[in-house]
């Protein structure tokens, strides 16, 4: 459903063909790195998702070539899954908003994405605007352990 292809800032994930929403695209496997070893990588830190408040992985191939957008037509469910949010024509490129796997007050990325919501910076989940929290939270693509956060804090 998936394949690799050039983009203007480099690689990116792109459909095969039209995905309903709902859809798994993959499951995300990869290293398992602590917070240090994260940020040992330099350059190559942002290719790791976090996953829980000290723990990240290095995706493997493909998944890591996934870029971000902030009008995404994916997510990641359940803390592995990258699926499709809407429906996705056959060439349309799968991104995710990076936002709804962050919350370390570490990293953040000048977003170029484009879209007429762009919000110009790349931050953490809590960051958002509300009505975007709830969205992504109601579309289940928020990664368990920011929901636990949340919900303790």
């Amino acid at each position: 459903m998936l394949e690799v292809k050039n983009t203007q800032n480099g690689k990116g994930l792109f459909a095969t063909a039209s995905i309903p929403a709902g859809t798994v695209l993959l499951k995300i496997t990869g290293k398992e790195l602590s917070f240090a070893e994260c940020v040992a990588l330099k350059e190559n830190e942002s290719y790791c998702l976090q996953v829980g408040l000290t723990q990240y992985v290095l995706p493997d191939y493909p998944f890591y070539l996934s870029n971000h957008s902030c009008d995404p037509n994916c997510g990641i469910k359940d803390g592995v899954n990258f699926i499709t949010i809407k429906w996705v024509k056959k060439g349309e490129e799968l991104q995710w908003d990076y936002s709804t796997s962050m919350l370390e007050r570490h990293w953040t990325m000048e977003c170029k994405c484009g879209t007429a919501v762009c919000r110009k910076q790349v931050t953490d989940f809590d960051l958002l605007p509300t009505q975007l929290k709830e969205r992504y939270i109601r579309k289940g693509v928020v990664m368990p352990f920011i929901l636990e956060f949340l919900e303790t804090s």
